[in-house]
């Protein structure tokens, strides 16, 4: 059967997987076709051979705001989009503070070289990791900061924001360090703890 959602990415992509999320939230049927990033295969379908790219609707997007923003609005009446102006300034700028600020640093600083670099058979980067200690919990408490004010991060209520955000915190917690991190901020681990339990996260 024929999906209602096609995305191209890497299956283990964060923002692949955010894109999941929010299709399943939506109620859409959907498959993730393993396209690496920076290949030639993923230039067909992203000019920039980044990913996610989605099909749905007859429409092709890429980019994962846009791709979750389409999917919100045309196939959840907007539910996860902030209802008041100032929330969905804040939405956007929870979501683009996870993309640009958070997984950076915690991808590339400590998932990277403490989680993948062992499945591949290389060595943890322990400098690198140490390094990186201190600037990652700077940015954890920036985002428990801000789950001190609201119970989610655009709001009172779940967003598109939070589901940009889980994947992160998600993966900086298969690292000891980063899971240390978390449980030493309880309002950032009984946030990643409730949207864990949401069934689209779940599913």
């Amino acid at each position: 059967m024929t999906k209602q959602l096609v995305l191209y990415g890497p299956t283990v992509s964060t923002f692949t997987r955010i894109c999941a999320i929010v299709g399943q939230e939506a109620g859409l049927s959907w498959q993730i076709i393993p396209t690496a990033s920076g290949s030639k295969e993923m230039a067909a379908h992203h000019p920039f051979m980044r990913s996610p790219a989605a099909y749905i609707d007859g429409l092709h997007f890429y980019e994962s705001m846009a791709i979750c923003s389409y999917i919100d609005r045309a196939h959840n009446d907007g539910a996860l989009h902030a209802q008041t102006p100032e929330a969905e300034a804040r939405m956007w700028q929870w979501a683009n503070v996870a993309a640009n600020y958070v997984f950076p640093v915690t991808e590339e600083r400590l998932v990277m070289p403490r989680v993948v670099a062992p499945l591949m058979g290389r060595r943890p980067n322990e400098a690198l990791i140490e390094e990186a200690l201190p600037v990652i919990r700077y940015h954890l408490d920036i985002v428990a900061a801000r789950l001190h004010e609201s119970a989610f991060l655009a709001g009172p209520d779940v967003s598109l924001a939070d589901y940009f955000m889980y994947p992160v915190i998600e993966a900086t917690a298969a690292a000891a360090e980063g899971r240390a991190m978390i449980a030493d901020l309880p309002v950032l681990e009984s946030w990643w703890q409730a949207i864990a339990e949401r069934p689209a996260v779940k599913a």
